[in-house]
């Protein structure tokens, strides 16, 4: 090791990562992707869409962890989807878990495949959307039990 090297202090994690987009921002980009301003996505700007719209979703599902449950994070998304009926209610856990499901297989490129239409993705950015606000809101009642 070089002298100049051992004086100094690594960053904190926290200082070396950037601020993670809002759940707002994310959605911004989704609409950038569908309405063809972003030139730069080239023939990845669906499945790009796809990975974004499914990063709100989970965005907002920690969220509701962050408020509700903070060791439920740690866990696999498809084990927090299961625990999401308890706090959401089985109907819209399984929307919520179905249009997760949806965009985790369209963010994957397989040969065989086509990529989601545009019609789809605004589908599902409606959807993202609307599970978010849901999920906010659910913060700030007591927990659904079945």
């Amino acid at each position: 090791m070089t002298g100049d090297r051992r004086g100094r202090q690594r960053p904190r994690n926290r200082e070396r990562r950037s601020a993670r987009p809002s759940i707002a921002e994310r959605f911004d980009a989704a609409d950038h992707l569908l309405a063809g301003t972003v030139t730069d996505a080239g023939g990845v700007w669906s499945r790009a869409t796809s990975w974004i719209l499914r990063l709100a979703v989970e965005q907002a599902v920690d969220e509701l962890w962050a408020r509700r449950e903070p060791a439920l994070a740690r866990c696999p998304m498809r084990a927090q989807l299961l625990a999401l009926r308890l706090h959401a209610g089985p109907e819209l856990a399984a929307e919520i878990a179905a249009v997760w499901t949806a965009l985790s297989r369209a963010a994957h490129h397989h040969d065989y495949e086509l990529a989601p239409s545009v019609t789809e993705l605004r589908r599902w950015r409606e959807q993202a959307e609307e599970f978010a606000a849901a999920l906010a809101a659910i913060g700030r009642t007591p927990a659904v039990r079945p």
